[in-house]
């Protein structure tokens, strides 16, 4: 397993109820933040209770709960249209300096990541 050690870490704002649930299901708390770069730039974010450690992101412990960030920044090809909005892997050199300042999650694993 590769695990991404960055200089900084997101400050995690985690809905107590959601960590209390991963700690007794005994499962993992994955974030998914994206970036997408097409003709604007969009953010995406999903999470999951995984009963499978991560290949891949960054580990950290909150209150006994194990939480993966696996961030990642992906590119559109076209602009919509007829084309529509196919997606690939947008290779970043430097992914810290896109990582988040911080990460919400709410009870029912919505969230959303900013950079203030």
């Amino acid at each position: 397993m590769e695990t991404v050690s960055l200089i900084r870490t997101p400050k995690l704002y985690i809905a107590p109820e959601l960590l209390d649930r991963a700690r007794k299901e005994g499962r993992y708390l994955v974030l998914y933040p994206t970036l997408k770069f097409s003709c604007l730039i969009a953010k995406r974010f999903r999470a999951e209770l995984s009963e499978e450690q991560p290949e891949e992101g960054i580990e950290v412990d909150v209150g006994n709960a194990q939480v993966y960030i696996v961030f990642s920044v992906v590119g559109s090809r076209f602009c919509g249209g007829e084309k529509g909005f196919e997606e690939m892997d947008f290779p970043v050199k430097e992914p810290e300096r896109f990582l988040p300042k911080w990460i919400k999650v709410n009870p029912d694993m919505s969230g959303e990541f900013g950079y203030v």
